[in-house]
């Protein structure tokens, strides 16, 4: 799986991002029991696509003996490739070509989740009582070289790739924060990585927290000035069994599959647990590379697939084209599990969106059947907790053994409609501020009943932050609305403008010509709160700008994004939750945009007694409790897990791995690694 943020997504609602260090990693944290399940099922209802991901992964029955090698995979691209850098990419679009180019230390089965053997063969966590832990593990001593044809040093290159880490302090590859010293060791292992704190997930957020690059070409460079394109004549140099032969961001990128070194050392050398697995095909890649065009669009790039010209796309297919596909014989649309969620995140430093009474009060408001269900079809399930279903272990459902995003302590913030129509209703919120209440523990929420949480925490806060009131229409924002308005909110005696500088509370959104179900969505939401008395404005926002804005520079109220290959183990909470990853110095890439622990509530104790730990079901209960206090401060307006459909030309390309988790990326080196020419299969 590629290892660094997601930067955009392909539909209506999405902007994946995806941490470099743990975060993104999906695997257990002690080999053993990992308290996964294997195949955790999906649920939703609505008018169009109802079925679920509950299948099994599937069986493979051909073998590598029956594929000749050869044929290349059409992959389509939405958007632009960032960098062919690994240290500055912060695309899912470049990833998705870097992937074949590098290893890492060790690997995740995409079915079981559990840490397999990659570049490093074994490995053990001892002094795990103590302050800073060690860790320590051996190097694959065959079947590695690097692509540029220089000798692969088991362990001067990876103690190399792990000291450019500690000396340079990447920010896509943050494992860094976590040990102080690596080293070749001095007992009957290979290297030795001293930690500088104790980390429940160690053997994912260390061993895959960075890429094995060669010493002979990164030694004394600058990742800020590096171009791999420029300085090498294939491309980025890695022991993996690509090349990135190409990398022309407005149109192209082209990966080219090693054969003779897969034919006589990479596959030859193939892992015992890819052989063993059945739904994996040990010694490829088969194919002889993947062809990478950019369409600048997710429609135009949809309609490529419609008209054969490509093979495949980034990400879930348009829930709008799906019935086209479906009568198309040649073409497939493979089930798959989102490995993230969509969002809107609040500035909890600006007042008054710093108060969780008011974020919540803005969520009633937001009309999750109307995304859903008109605006989506069905092909998302509405969202609550800031985890993935496809990553369930440490979902609160999961761990207190309730029913999957249908138990009612996961429902506190439905859209609170009046009368059952689909108004909302403006007089409940008014009197939920008013009375300055804070939905926490077990009560009666505008007219809805919530039993509290499944671990018994409760909200930072029992109460509102402000005094909150209902007067006479003073804002522009509200003067000028296009829907009924009656009454202003006062927040301790001031209005919303008066409190922020004389604007409305902004929700920046996308072009609506390139996200035009968001922006309806978001339209509908302005609507509601304009009725309600707050005043609130929409302003699109180019993506890239809107990144900056967000994640650099922290200046906005209320932004749309999302998360792609987050953590089935929890530690992509820590990453977006924690008060240490916050910034707030407007330069440095902040995944905690929110700010959240530093204003407007805090989990940041629950958090670290939940990322120290590291027996399996204890820490899956510590960030059980740490998801629900996140879920009922509202840092993040959680808006919607996708049901992944990838679609696939079917009809030429066998091997496809289904039902596993975002398999045209998280899981993207299962799927070029298992894929292969149906023509070129041996009768």
């Amino acid at each position: 799986m590629p290892r660094r943020r997601n930067r955009s997504g392909n539909d209506d609602s999405r902007r994946n991002f995806l941490k470099a260090s743990g975060a993104g990693a999906v695997a257990l944290s002690l080999a053993g029991c990992s308290g996964q399940e294997k195949n955790p099922g999906t649920s939703t209802t609505g008018t169009g696509d109802t079925s679920t991901t509950n299948g099994e992964a599937g069986t493979v029955s051909v073998g590598p003996d029956q594929i000749t090698p050869g044929g290349t995979l059409r992959y389509g691209l939405p958007e632009a490739p960032d960098s062919p850098n690994i240290f500055l990419s912060g695309n899912v679009y470049s990833a998705v070509g870097l992937a074949p180019v590098y290893n890492y230390g060790v690997s995740t089965d995409p079915v079981t989740f559990e840490v397999k053997p990659n570049v490093f063969t074994d490995w053990e966590l001892k002094n795990a009582d103590k302050e800073k832990p060690d860790v320590y593990f051996n190097v694959r001593k065959e079947g590695l070289e690097w692509n540029d044809g220089e000798k692969f040093k088991p362990i001067d290159d990876v103690v190399f790739s792990y000291q450019y880490l500690l000396d340079h302090e990447p920010g896509e590859f943050s494992a860094w924060n976590d040990y102080e010293k690596v080293e070749e060791a001095s007992n009957d292992w290979d290297i030795h990585i001293k930690m500088s704190q104790q980390v429940g997930t160690w053997d994912t957020t260390i061993l895959q927290g960075a890429p094995i690059i060669p010493k002979h070409k990164w030694e004394g460079v600058d990742y800020n000035n590096y171009d791999p394109m420029a300085k090498n004549e294939e491309g980025p140099v890695g022991t993996g069994p690509g090349k990135l032969t190409q990398f022309n961001p407005d149109t192209s990128m082209q990966v080219k599959f090693r054969r003779d070194y897969i034919d006589n050392t990479y596959a030859l050398n193939s892992l015992q647990w890819i052989k063993d697995h059945k739904s994996l095909i040990h010694g490829g890649p088969f194919l002889d590379g993947v062809n990478f065009k950019v369409y600048g669009g997710t429609s135009p790039m949809t309609q490529a697939f419609l008209n054969g010209d490509i093979d495949t796309h980034y990400g879930s297919f348009s829930p709008a084209q799906i019935p086209k596909v479906k009568k198309d014989s040649k073409s497939s649309l493979i089930k798959g599990y989102d490995s993230g969620f969509s969002y809107y995140g609040f500035n909890c430093r600006r007042a008054p969106l710093d108060d969780v009474a008011f974020r919540q009060a803005m969520a009633f408001m937001f009309d999750d059947q109307y995304w859903v269900r008109s605006l989506k079809g069905g092909y998302v399930i509405k969202g609550d907790y800031a985890q993935s279903p496809g990553y369930r272990a440490v979902r609160p459902e999961t761990v207190h053994g309730g029913e999957l995003l249908t138990d009612p302590r996961t429902n506190a913030f439905d859209f609170r409609s009046a009368s059952g129509n689909k108004k909302p209703d403006v007089q409940g919120v008014r009197k939920f501020l008013t009375d300055r209440k804070v939905v926490s523990g077990k009560g009666t929420y505008v007219g809805k009943e919530f039993p509290g949480t499944f671990s018994g925490v409760k909200a930072s806060r029992s109460t509102a932050k402000y005094e909150y009131s209902f007067g006479s229409i003073k804002s522009k924002a509200l003067k000028d609305a296009n829907v009924s308005v009656d009454k202003e909110i006062r927040i301790d005696g001031q209005t919303v403008p008066e409190m922020m500088d004389g604007d409305a509370i902004v929700i920046f959104i996308d072009p609506p010509s390139e996200k035009p179900n968001e922006a309806k969505a978001i339209d509908q939401w302005r609507k509601n709160l304009l009725q309600l008395g707050i005043p609130v404005r929409t302003k699109p926002v180019e993506f890239n700008t809107l990144s900056g804005l967000v994640y650099n520079q922290e200046d906005y109220d209320i932004y749309p994004m999302g998360w792609g290959g987050t953590s089935a183990y929890g530690t992509s909470i820590e990453a977006f939750f924690h008060s240490r990853n916050a910034g707030d110095d407007h330069e440095k890439f902040a995944y905690n945009s929110t700010g959240y622990g530093v204003a407007g509530g805090s989990a940041d104790t629950l958090i670290e007694d939940a990322y120290s730990e590291t027996d399996p079901e204890t820490r899956n209960k510590k960030w059980a409790k740490a998801i629900e206090r996140v879920y009922l401060d509202m840092p993040y307006m959680v808006q919607d897990y996708a049901k992944y459909r990838w679609p696939m030309n079917t009809a030429k390309f066998g091997g496809v791995v289904g039902n596993i988790v975002d398999p045209a990326y998280a899981n993207w080196d299962s799927e070029y690694g298992n894929l292969y020419l149906k023509e070129n299969l041996k009768q």
